[in-house]
């Protein structure tokens, strides 16, 4: 049985100022390092054998502060992995949420991603939705954001390891969830102080908990 522990990335200056933040890598606010380090002390009881990642600096310092604050910090092995990276959004990296949405849905509805997923979107529609508007259409199709995220829990999940921290993206959290426990899934993307939990057995990926509040 493998347990992965999957938090958000300290909040960022792109989170700061309402940006789409997909593949670009703004850094870490005061707040988010401070927040990193609570999440970090809300976890340092944990028995983490592995510490996993995106290769992008938000989520990889972040898991470095959060191990840092672990009690058995000497024993946990590291982990980044490009696949486990937050959606691309092609054309529309770093556009403000709103207007990012209502260029790419051709509709003043959807104010926040979240919105259109609350309303029967699903996350390869979502997806698919900005690749299609995008001019130059590098924005990341449905097919792929949600393979790559499907074949990196299966990777974290034969590694050996029993308890995984994983540092992940609202929206990659978010498909995660809705891939692998749809009935446990939250009508808000995670928060940076929230947990979701991925239990697995027999090699069967289930979400046991998403959305718990660690501070």
């Amino acid at each position: 049985m493998t347990k992965i522990y999957v938090v958000r990335h300290g909040r960022t200056y792109l989170n700061k100022y309402h940006r789409l933040q997909g593949w670009s890598d703004a850094p870490l606010i005061p707040e988010g390092v401070e927040g990193a380090h609570v999440m970090g002390k809300a976890l340092a009881d944990y028995d983490f054998d592995l510490a996993a990642s995106s290769d992008l600096k938000r989520a990889s310092d972040t898991r470095q502060i959060i191990v840092s604050e672990n009690k058995h910090a000497d024993q946990i092995k590291s982990l980044q992995l490009p696949e486990l990276r937050e959606i691309f959004f092609g054309y529309f990296e770093a556009y403000h949420d709103t207007a990012g949405m209502k260029e790419a849905f051709k509709t003043d509805k959807y104010p926040r991603l979240i919105d259109a997923l609350n309303d029967g979107y699903s996350w390869r529609k979502a997806a698919d939705t900005f690749h299609a508007a995008d001019p130059e259409g590098d924005a990341e199709t449905g097919e792929a954001f949600e393979s790559r995220l499907k074949a990196s829990v299966e990777k974290l999940a034969v590694t050996g390891a029993e308890n995984i921290l994983l540092v992940g993206h609202a929206c990659m959290i978010h498909c995660i969830a809705s891939m692998f426990g749809p009935d446990k899934v939250g009508k808000e993307l995670p928060k940076h102080n929230q947990l979701m939990i991925l239990d697995v057995t027999d090699g069967k990926v289930t979400v046991e908990e998403f959305g718990r509040e660690m501070y």
